[in-house]
């Protein structure tokens, strides 16, 4: 532009620039808003969805006999593993130590405690059930022989005695799908190494 001074040029070129930056980080800061408002929503959907599942079960509620007896076999050996762990660490405890076991056992008490509530939960969690549902479970199945029998297996699990096998899979037909794999692989090595 002709006459014009040259340092008006620059300061307008400078202001055109400075506008168009305020207008991208205006665009940006708006873009960066909307997504987390969309992503806060889908989080308090998922979060509800998982609620309402977690609340009514697969079957609105009711839990199957077959799922409680399994339940209650799963938390059976998960106690009894717990058992087994802590008395280990008794004894290492007194060995190590010198104290006597009482003692010993005493220390460990509470955190043993919160670990066997830790580890019902987690089988239950891993079911996708509550402890409603399995209360409600245990009441409708209160006369059933099977129940009691898991019902008193998990109890003698508390108390140290060790739970009974699961049964294994006589063919490689009633095995997982998970299992015959394994097995295969497990036969594809050993002859590997012959």
């Amino acid at each position: 532009v002709v006459g014009t001074p040259r340092s008006s040029l620059v300061g307008a070129r400078g202001m055109q620039d400075a506008t168009k930056a305020c207008l991208g980080l205006a665009a940006a800061a708006l873009l960066g808003s909307l997504y987390v408002l969309v992503h806060e929503r889908r989080r308090k959907l998922k979060k509800e969805k998982r609620k309402s599942q977690s609340g009514s079960g697969a079957n609105g509620g009711a839990l199957t006999k077959e799922k409680l007896i399994r339940i209650l076999g799963q938390s059976s050996a998960a106690a009894y593993q717990l058992i087994e762990q802590t008395r280990k660490m008794v004894y290492a405890k007194h060995e190590q130590t010198g104290i006597p076991l009482d003692k010993c056992v005493e220390e460990l008490q509470q955190n043993f405690e919160n670990a066997m509530e830790a580890v019902v939960l987690q089988v239950r969690k891993n079911h996708g059930v509550t402890e409603q549902q399995m209360t409600a479970a245990m009441v409708a199945n209160q006369r059933d022989e099977e129940v009691q029998a898991a019902l008193t297996t998990l109890r003698e699990a508390m108390s140290g005695k060790p739970p009974p096998s699961p049964p294994k899979a006589a063919t490689e037909e009633e095995q997982t799908p998970a299992a015959r794999l394994k097995a295969r692989r497990a036969r594809a090595r050993r002859q590997g190494n012959k």
